[in-house]
């Protein structure tokens, strides 16, 4: 618990330096709003917050689902004929199993240089498009450690390459680059499944925010609650030839979405609607702001099913628009909320996100380095 205290406090560490050596530029959240994002803060203080998460993150052991990925690692033969023979091609992640090979053969057969390879890749994807389109990147990075985004890095990594790379493929969705985007989910799916899910947001994503296809998806989110039972039948039928085979027991023993975490990220859709007229001006400067909102209002909803039905499976499914809020959140912050206000509310936001963190983050990390801390 320690080290992830640190990952947090790391973040308002690197801003008061900032601060020091660029008090010019402190204006910098308003001066983008106003313009559109123009500026962009110092590479240098971005690689010196992701560095420090993705540092702790690759030099873990013990954590999550890592124990049993270390094992998939060791067991993968040295020498590259015979790993590359052991391929199940009709499996559920031969792009995966391409890349672990490749990496072990050709590069290091050292499982934390892996898994540090896998941080660094995720890590950096997220930093360059929260530098991008972020008008507060350190509220956004704050906002990555507190709303618990990094534990996918660890628990469920196969998957957050998938998300962090579709997150970095961002420019494609607002430019309508459906074929590029389409093909980058059918390759990216032979990591993880749930990728295709990106296919249908992508085109709901598109949409403008509070109308038209997105209307008839919150239909869709309440159809799939009132028939919850029929269709996740279904959903298990259909999960036999993916990463969740053999799983229905371990469904059916699971409580859902913890609604904390729905409440959280209800929120921003809520204001987004609520203050929609406003936000409207931003969408020509700011066009990955519509983007956002319907991904903010995407998360809300499937998470919101995952309450009432799997936190397992559909609890796998949000992370994928969820990084959209690191985006929207800081903007709707400074946008919604008057600066004579937010010098109240934003330290209200501030200690909500760190009590969140208290009362859900994880309990524990290991690695070489520092043991159970």
């Amino acid at each position: 618990m320690i080290i992830y205290w640190s990952m947090i406090l790391w973040v308002p560490l690197i801003y008061f330096v900032y601060s020091l050596n660029y008090k010019e530029e402190i204006m910098l959240t308003d001066y983008n709003i106003q313009q559109g994002i123009q500026k962009k803060i110092p590479i240098a203080y971005a690689i010196l917050i992701f560095g420090y998460f993705i540092f702790w993150i690759g030099m873990r052991k013990y954590v999550a689902d890592t124990t049993l990925y270390i094992g998939i690692f060791n067991l993968i033969p040295t020498d590259f004929s015979t790993a590359w023979s052991e391929i199940n091609w009709e499996g559920k992640n031969p792009g995966f199993d391409i890349f672990n090979i490749i990496f072990k053969c050709f590069v290091s057969q050292n499982y934390t240089w892996w898994l540090m390879t896998i941080a660094i890749l995720s890590g950096v994807c997220v930093m360059i498009v929260l530098r991008k389109y972020s008008v507060d990147f350190f509220l956004s990075s704050f906002l990555f450690m507190t709303l618990l985004t990094f534990t996918w890095m660890m628990n469920g990594m196969r998957q957050f390459i998938c998300v962090a790379i579709l997150f970095l493929c961002c420019d494609w969705i607002k430019d309508g680059k459906a074929v590029k985007f389409v093909i980058a989910v059918l390759l990216l799916s032979t990591f993880h499944m749930t990728a295709l899910l990106m296919i249908p947001v992508y085109f709901v994503a598109r949409s403008k925010p509070w109308k038209g296809k997105i209307g008839l998806f919150i239909v869709g989110i309440i159809l799939i609650c009132i028939f919850a039972e029929p269709f996740f039948n279904g959903v298990d039928s259909a999960l036999g030839n993916t990463a969740y085979a053999g799983e229905t027991a371990q469904f059916e023993e699971d409580n859902g979405v913890n609604p904390l975490r729905v409440l959280m990220y209800a929120i921003p859709p809520v204001v987004s609607y609520i203050k929609r007229e406003k936000l409207i001006e931003y969408y020509e400067k700011y066009p990955i702001l519509p983007i956002c909102i319907n991904m903010s209002l995407i998360t809300a909803a499937l998470y919101f099913v995952g309450m009432f039905t799997s936190g397992i499976l559909i609890g796998r499914l949000p992370i994928y628009c969820e990084l959209y809020d690191l985006i929207l959140i800081p903007f709707l912050l400074h946008t919604c909320v008057s600066k004579e206000s937010r010098k109240i509310v934003q330290p209200i936001v501030i200690c909500a996100l760190l009590l969140y963190f208290y009362l859900t983050g994880p309990a524990s990390y290991h690695s070489e380095l520092t043991g159970g801390l």
